[in-house]
């Protein structure tokens, strides 16, 4: 059965996250998405996503009509398509998409696209199969994890791990991708 995923990206850091989910997506699938897997993309910045077409058998960039939400656009989509996996931008796949359990979201992570913008600013002349590798070991959800177990620490150890240079900060992930 056909499956539709369906990114709606209307800023340049939501275009970097989606950029960030579909290398996840590649990576789940080795790079090679079944052929029953259709990506569809709403932006106003395909050419910073149309490298990807080439790893799906059905690909669609499509523009974002004017003065339309994001439930407009899903809605009238599940109008034309059957069995649709809409990831919102702050959500990656980490096992193959089969349901919600497959995918992570990072909401507490707002520091996130920082780093993605770092990171695709750097390596927009590399290939998707080598994007693939460069981010590999970066996972939003357990950046989001390390920054809330340190926001969580007593304000005196806080202070001693800034004071220290081990506090929690997202430049320290650049070093990383």
């Amino acid at each position: 059965m056909q499956k539709s995923i369906l990114y709606i990206a209307f800023s340049l850091d939501e275009v970097y996250e989606c950029g960030y989910s579909i290398l996840k997506y590649l990576e789940v699938y080795n790079l090679k998405p079944p052929v029953d897997h259709s990506l569809v993309i709403y932006s106003n910045y395909p050419e910073l996503l149309e490298a990807y077409g080439s790893f799906f058998e059905r690909f669609e960039l499509r523009s974002i009509p004017s003065s339309i939400d994001k439930q407009t656009i899903l809605s009238e989509f599940e109008k034309e398509a059957q069995n649709v996996f809409y990831l919102d931008s702050n959500k990656y796949p980490v096992r193959q998409v089969d349901e919600e359990k497959s995918i992570e979201c990072y909401k507490d992570l707002k520091e996130f696209k920082v780093l993605l913008k770092d990171f695709f600013g750097r390596y927009q002349e590399e290939s998707v199969p080598n994007l693939v590798k460069l981010i590999h070991n970066t996972d939003a959800k357990e950046i989001e994890q390390q920054k809330i177990k340190f926001e969580n620490l007593p304000l005196p150890s806080k202070w001693v791990k800034k004071f220290l240079g081990k506090g929690w900060n997202i430049s320290n992930y650049m070093v990383r991708i």
